[in-house]
């Protein structure tokens, strides 16, 4: 069992993306792709952006993604279809556990919840994002 508050075990790292720049900030920052970080859309992007989108973005990175759908598990579903590995819908439960279970059957999976994640700021996006990863790298 994990000690929540043993600090040697490192905290996991979860970055807004919204754009190609984002993406290419947090990868060419290399503790990032180290930690193995998970980039993540900005809340309910599934729904006004598409998983097409997502999927566009996301294709060339190494990182876990997750793609925000908001309450919509129409467009979690379709994102799952169209590839996408990891879906944040805060559905019904008898929608979510259909969700599960297609992610399940597809190497996915489905968070009902959004996790805390860095939003890069417009200026200074690479020193907050340095200072992001410190504080989760192991001592």
């Amino acid at each position: 069992m994990i000690d929540k508050h043993d600090h040697s075990v490192p905290h996991p790292a979860h970055i807004v993306i919204a754009s190609a720049h984002d993406l290419a900030l947090v990868m060419a920052v290399p503790e990032a792709i180290r930690m193995g970080c998970t980039v993540v859309s900005p809340p309910g992007a599934g729904c006004f952006m598409g998983a097409a989108w997502w999927v566009a973005l996301t294709a060339d990175c190494p990182l876990p993604g997750l793609l925000d759908c908001g309450q919509a598990a129409g467009y979690a579903a379709a994102a799952l279809h169209a590839g996408v590995r990891g879906i944040i819908v805060a559905a019904p439960d008898p929608q979510h556990h259909a969700l599960a279970s297609l992610a399940q059957g597809m190497g996915a999976r489905v968070l009902r919840q959004r996790p805390r994640a860095l939003e890069l700021p417009v200026r200074g996006a690479r020193d907050v994002l340095d200072r992001y990863l410190r504080t989760r790298h192991v001592s």
